[in-house]
Order: structure tokens, then sequence, then C-alpha cells
């Protein structure tokens, strides 16, 4: 593929060609660019009778969808969930059903407020479970954070708590449409809101490269 100097040929080669400005419109790059990319053998490429520089259409469309998978967000791998959790049974409890889930996770904890809020930054979530009665910085405002955090249209976290409907309404309100599931913890449940979020997230993404390529 690579070459030291662009042959001068007739354009009536049987393999596709496209002008250097055909070329660097599709590259996302100027004319010199694909030039010196042709004149180092990055590109093959050949001159007409006339002198006009002609590039080989099929690397450059090779070459433009290389650079944009690269640009591209890499493909989810599995959901990260973030369990802000202070009891190390329930935690532990996590881990064994988490394995049997359809959905691919990878989980983290934290087992206090403080270090949930250090974890939200640092592990960058898609989807987080909080215990509203644990140490430092309490549920409730762990919440209202994640609630001003996550788009107010999709599913990304959810409250597993032993506080009853009365009592939490008489600590704190908590975002509208909040999940809240009770201890014993319905776990296929929790999983589907799990699930629903990896899906869209992973829409999203589908979404994004499908424009990017569209826009190459």
């Amino acid at each position: 593929m690579i070459i030291t100097e662009i042959t001068e040929i007739s354009i009536n080669d049987d393999t596709e060609k496209m002008s250097t400005f055909q070329a660097a419109k599709m590259l996302g790059v100027s004319i010199r660019t694909v030039q010196q990319w042709m004149e180092k053998g990055l590109l093959n490429g050949c001159k007409t009778p006339g002198g006009h520089r002609r590039v080989n259409a099929s690397e450059v469309r090779a070459l433009a969808e290389k650079r944009q998978r690269e640009k591209s967000p890499s493909k989810l791998v599995a959901c990260k969930v973030l369990i802000i959790e202070d009891d190390p049974d329930i935690c532990r409890l996590y881990e064994m059903m988490s394995k049997v889930w359809r959905t691919p996770t990878s989980i983290q904890f934290a087992h206090d407020g403080l270090q949930g809020l250090i974890a939200m930054g640092e592990f960058q979530p898609n989807f987080v479970i909080v215990d509203l009665n644990i140490p430092l910085v309490d549920g409730f405002h762990l919440i209202k954070t994640l609630s001003a955090q996550f788009n107010a249209n999709t599913q990304r976290y959810c409250v597993v708590t032993g506080l009853g409907h009365d009592e939490i309404h008489k600590r704190g309100e908590l975002p509208k449409n909040c999940p809240i599931f009770g201890k014993p913890i319905d776990f296929p449940e929790l999983e589907k809101l799990i699930a629903k979020a990896y899906s869209e997230i992973l829409q999203s993404q589908l979404t994004t490269q499908q424009a990017g390529l569209s826009n190459a």
C-alpha cells in the first residue's frame, strides 16, 4: 500500500478515484494534508495527464471510518452501578445477586455518604443505589445531588431503605417518581431498572455514533 511517490498514470484506471478536495471534505482535513498523506504513502494516488492529483476512493472511505471510530465513544461494556450502603451483609448480598443478573454490571460500593459523593465523581456511575440511613452525609442529600446530576427524563438512581413511607416523608422529600425499594430488596425489579438504564445508554451511544458517521 505504501508508495514513495505519486505515479503519473491515466485517470481511466479501473480503481475509483476522487479529487483531493473530495477526500479532504470526507476526512475533515485540509487539501494540503491530503496531499502530504499521499506524498508520504499514507494514501495511494496518481496524477492525471493534466497534473491533477487523484486518490483511491476506497482508501479514503476506510480512513474516514477509522478516524470516526477513534473519535466515537467506546461501547459501554457493563453498566457501572454505584451502591451506597453501610451494611456489609447487604453489600455481600448485592455482590451475590449481581452475578446472576442478565445485565452486565460493574459494581462499586461506598459505605458512607461522603465516600458516595467522591465515588460519583471518580467512578462516573450509570446507575446509583442509595440507602437513606447512612453515616456522614444522609441519603436524602445524595438523592438531591443525583436528581440534579442526571437528566430528569432518565431513571438513573433509586432508594433502598428500611424506613417506612411516613418516616421518609417526615425526614425529607425525595424527587418525584424516585423509585423506592424496601428491605428485603426485590432484586428482580431492581435489575429491571438497571437493565433499562443500560439499554438507554447503549442506544444513546449508537445514535451519537450514527450521527457522527452521517456527518463525516
